[in-house]
């Protein structure tokens, strides 16, 4: 801030200057609250009202700055979305979300990855990189695939089970009209 006497009497006195808080949502504490230039930690975040008084001995006035703190940087929110059960040679649809706070500053490009957590066999993904994407999977069992998303500097993941059943095996009984053989056919669904 700023503070200056008028000029009368001659040589007008040195101002004394105080800060205060108007109003906030947490508490300030200036480093050196008698002083113009001075720092003020805060702790909570929200928009506070700092008023800076000087006092010539005579007349006092004051001045008020708004002061806009930011939350801290917080990991993204990650959802890798429910779990499902599939047949086998379906695909799994990955269908997870993620939002982030924009932070830090200047923020940085946010991340995500689906990765396999556990499963008796491999998985492949047509995009790792997406937020929705498809999973293929060779071997039935039970899976855990992870969605990761990271802002530069903070990281989380949330998880999704996959069932994959076997592909179903169907029976078919044929029987012709010229003799009583019955004939099993096999096939793959």
């Amino acid at each position: 801030g700023t503070a200056s006497a008028a000029a009368r009497p001659n040589p007008p006195p040195a101002p004394t200057t105080t800060w205060r808080v108007g109003s906030g949502p947490g508490p300030v504490t200036f480093l050196s609250a008698t002083s113009v230039d001075t720092r003020a930690p805060f702790t909570t975040a929200g928009t506070y009202i700092l008023r800076l008084t000087a006092n010539d001995g005579a007349l006092s006035t004051r001045d008020s700055v708004q002061i806009t703190v930011q939350p801290a940087n917080t990991a993204p929110v990650v959802d890798a979305g429910p779990n499902q059960t599939i047949t086998l040679p379906s695909d799994a649809i990955l269908d997870g979300t993620v939002s982030d706070d924009g932070r830090p500053n200047p923020p940085a490009a946010l991340t995500t990855t689906w990765s396999l957590g556990s499963g008796p066999g491999p998985v492949t993904f047509q995009s790792a990189t997406s937020v929705g994407t498809r999973a293929t999977f060779t071997t039935a069992g039970t899976y855990i695939l992870r969605l990761t998303a990271g802002d530069g500097a903070l990281s989380t993941r949330d998880s999704v089970q996959t069932t994959v059943r076997p592909a179903r095996i169907t029976f078919e009984r044929r029987v012709t009209a010229s003799t009583d053989d019955v004939e099993e056919v096999v096939s793959n669904n």
